[in-house]
């Protein structure tokens, strides 16, 4: 480092660029320190908060191709730590090459800081006195950072957004299945993550197995009691496609692994046959779906309806059968379809769902998607639930 003069449009453009960064605050820190004080390499480290005496480095940038650059400033850290006080040396890497660092810690109101400085040649007394001043005001601006959730929050902002490209995998395939029926869905979570599932199977004797679900709530924790219904619906389902023994043995699970948790989930599951047209199912606490025959132009619904998922322990579920012809139409939806509400707290009702399906009956089962969520939301101004709906059209 030759910069040995203080200055303060440096501490100015730190603190800007740290600060109004969308992403990595502290990677940016690391860049404008090391262009700023025409460093080699530094390095600024923080005492783990879980772990005591192990530290954490927050930044670490250097400028020269050294590759055991990286041990030798995570040692000076180790240095500082220990001795707790300004410390100016020189060290030798591989290839005889010599550089120079100056350490410092520092006592944030966050963490205990420790910065590393390194450069070509050895620091003078101007120079570290510089760095102590420059320290401090990094000090600062490290607490800021962790005082205001910047950091925190951007870690879980890419948390969540991984978590949702998960949840988004496991929605189901159906490209394949579109010889046999026409089946389509949407799923529009209220927040980042959803409580709702829906699961098309394909079954070895060429049936198929419709479920859509929703758990108590919305959110992470919503999403996290679907995710563990899924799974064991999954294992079951591997075992036995019957609807009804499927959501007694789900319901008996499912109560086994929350037996501490307030919460329950509501499932429709029924085993379509595309060859003779019959649909097999069973409710556990869920809305009935919505049917449309086309022979009487009229709509009607699914009656049946058990105790939800982890209501009662042992609980039996009724399984009924329905003959579907050609050009009927059924929609197996979440509350957020039905309650979704206008101004006037009017809503969408059965007789919002009923009525899209006798205006878009011609269309296919994505075209019938689409018209049910262009009605819904013209319906609502602002959505409050998670809103999910398969459609399969005979």
């Amino acid at each position: 480092m030759r910069t040995a003069v203080y200055r303060e449009d440096l501490v100015h453009k730190l603190y800007e660029s740290c600060l109004s960064a969308e992403h990595a605050p502290f990677e940016v820190l690391g860049r404008e320190l090391l262009s700023g004080l025409e460093a080699v390499a530094v390095s600024i480290w923080s005492e783990h908060p879980r772990v005591p005496g192990a530290l954490s480095r927050m930044v670490y940038e250097q400028n020269l191709k050294q590759g055991d650059l990286p041990q030798e400033d995570y040692a000076a850290a180790r240095r500082v730590q220990a001795e707790e006080e300004l410390i100016r040396a020189t060290v030798t890497l591989k290839g005889r090459r010599r550089l120079s660092f100056c350490a410092l810690p520092l006592r944030g109101r966050k963490a205990q800081f420790y910065l590393v400085f390194w450069a070509l040649e050895p620091f003078t007394d101007e120079e570290a006195h510089t760095l102590s001043e420059l320290a401090e005001r990094l000090c600062t601006l490290l607490d800021l950072v962790l005082s205001s959730d910047l950091f925190q929050v951007q870690r879980v902002s890419h948390e969540l957004q991984a978590a949702q490209f998960l949840q988004r995998q496991l929605m189901p395939r159906i490209e394949s299945l579109q010889e046999v029926s026409s089946l389509a869905y949407r799923a529009l979570p209220v927040h980042e993550l959803g409580g709702d599932y829906l699961d098309v199977l394909r079954f070895p004797n060429g049936t198929l197995g419709l479920t859509v679900a929703d758990a108590m709530g919305s959110g992470v924790p919503a999403a996290f009691v679907m995710l563990m219904a899924r799974t064991i619906f999954r294992l079951i389902t591997n075992v036995t496609t019957t609807p009804s023994t499927v959501l007694h043995e789900l319901n008996n699970h499912f109560i086994s692994e929350i037996a501490d948790v307030n919460t329950f989930v509501t499932q429709f599951y029924a085993v379509f046959d595309p060859a003779s047209r019959r649909l097999d199912y069973a409710n556990a606490g869920h809305n009935p779906p919505v049917l449309f025959k086309r022979e009487t132009g009229q709509t009607a619904f699914l009656p049946g309806k058990g105790v939800a998922l982890g209501g009662l322990g042992d609980s039996e579920y009724a399984q009924r059968s329905v003959q579907l012809d050609q050009g009927d139409i059924l929609v197996i939806y979440t509350d957020g379809l039905k309650e979704a509400r206008d101004g006037q707290n009017s809503s969408f009702g059965l007789a919002g769902i009923s009525k899209a399906l006798l205006r878009y009956k011609e269309y296919s089962a994505e075209g019938i998607c689409d018209g049910l969520i262009h009605s819904v939301l013209r319906h609502c101004s602002v959505q409050a639930d998670d809103l999910s709906f398969l459609v399969l059209k005979v």
